[in-house]
């Protein structure tokens, strides 16, 4: 309040200093804690302009000589339309990227912080404050190209309903190692998906999938086909944790990139009429992928040539030790604490799983729990107690619909 007291006095001293009227100037100012230049520059505002000298004025420069010309952001919008069209990555890195190499811009690339403003400014980027940010993922790579492989299977829709697709990507270079359209996910066409990969990438040192039963049968108690024949080739098979699809998470990562270049298919060309036809586009996009699109986990090169920068891990020399005892399977009935006993062991699952018949499986030194095909849990046994708690806190995974009945 008092200090819009002190400003009604200033602009109505300067209206008055205008106008003629003598006063002592110094003293105006030092009452209204201004400097006499201003006080002066809004006497010469009023004489011209009258009671509108006083309003807000912008404080932008008159010129931004380091501003980016209306060219450049013209074409940084035309890349974000274009690349999301063609269903490809448009975030401010690969539009750098792809102006980089266009010649009219060499000089004039702007910075990634800079097309990201532009892109804001333009409505191109939706604010996501609730997202996890990058820098608290612990990150991990293969030291070698080969050294690891990832596999995992997703569902596509054709116009004869749904297809699987499993997806090879090696872990140090992200290359696309085999993409294949198949009616099944079974262990055989596993197998068959990684022997085309092997036959034009050679052979891995290891193998790192999740838990589907086509990969691999360790949490239900036997070795399923796919983990054998690793096991016969020297490769060792890696699985991840139970209920933790990061650590996959580079295919995990490959098919939400290939499912967004199939979905603009779909648009541009309809649904494949086929498993062929859908085959034909993952070999394109592989092409694409691997040589073409620069892929910014690995410093913005394409995965072919990182691929192609370092020497190969191989597989060991002999066979790997196959399971030799396999372990206990025993039916149970979970009790009205949601705890399941097994010999000394008391496993806790969760009330939700409560008069529910489980398998529960187990070997020296872990205990897995289903019920039908369902993964009720899996742990590594703590022998210094009998009871083995949840450890997760409450409302955790629920009992899916279909078991209730």
């Amino acid at each position: 309040m008092a200090n819009e007291v002190i400003a009604m006095k200033l602009m109505s001293a300067v209206v008055a200093f205008a106008a003629g009227e003598p006063m002592n100037v110094s003293a105006v100012c030092r009452e209204g804690g201004i400097s006499t230049k201003t006080f002066y520059k809004y006497v010469s505002r009023c004489r011209l302009e009258g009671l509108t000298a006083f309003e807000e004025r912008s404080r932008r420069p008159l010129t931004s000589p380091t501003a980016t010309p209306s060219a450049v952001e013209d074409e940084v919008i035309r890349l974000r339309k274009q690349l999301f069209e063609d269903g490809h990555d448009h975030g401010a890195t690969t539009i750098q990227w792809h102006l980089g190499r266009d010649r009219r811009f060499k000089r004039a690339v702007p910075a990634v912080a800079t097309i990201h403003r532009i892109l804001v400014r333009r409505g191109f980027v939706v604010p996501q404050p609730q997202k996890r940010p990058k820098n608290s993922w612990r990150r991990f790579e293969a030291p070698a190209p080969n050294e690891c492989w990832q596999i995992d299977a997703t569902d596509w829709t054709i116009a004869t309903g749904v297809a699987k697709i499993f997806n090879i990507v090696d872990d140090h270079s992200r290359l696309a190692c085999r993409s294949r359209a198949i009616e099944e996910a079974t262990s055989v066409e596993a197998w068959t998906t990684f022997c085309q990969a092997a036959q034009r990438w050679g052979l891995p040192a290891g193998v790192l999938s999740d838990n589907g039963l086509c990969f691999s049968g360790k949490l239900r108690g036997f070795e399923v086909l796919f983990e054998a024949h690793l096991r016969d080739a020297g490769i060792r098979p890696i699985t991840g944790r139970v209920y933790h699809p990061q650590t996959t998470g580079k295919v995990e990562r490959f098919q939400q990139t290939l499912k967004k270049w199939l979905r603009n298919q779909d648009r541009r060309r309809g649904l494949a009429a086929n498993i062929e036809e859908l085959q034909g586009r993952l070999d394109e996009f592989c092409d694409y992928y691997n040589s073409e699109r620069p892929h910014q986990g690995i410093g913005r090169v394409t995965p072919l040539t990182r691929w192609q920068a370092s020497p190969r891990a191989l597989p060991a020399d002999t066979p790997l030790e196959h399971p030799t005892s396999p372990p206990h399977r025993q039916l149970a009935i979970v009790n009205n604490r949601g705890d399941v006993a097994v010999g000394r062991l008391r496993i806790a699952v969760g009330s939700e799983w409560c008069a529910s018949t489980v398998t529960v499986i187990t070997d020296a030194h872990h205990a897995t729990v289903m019920c039908a095909n369902h993964l009720v849990r899996h742990l590594r046994i703590d022998h210094t107690r009998s009871y083995q708690p949840s450890g997760r806190p409450r409302g955790g995974p629920r009992r899916p619909r279909h078991l209730h009945s």
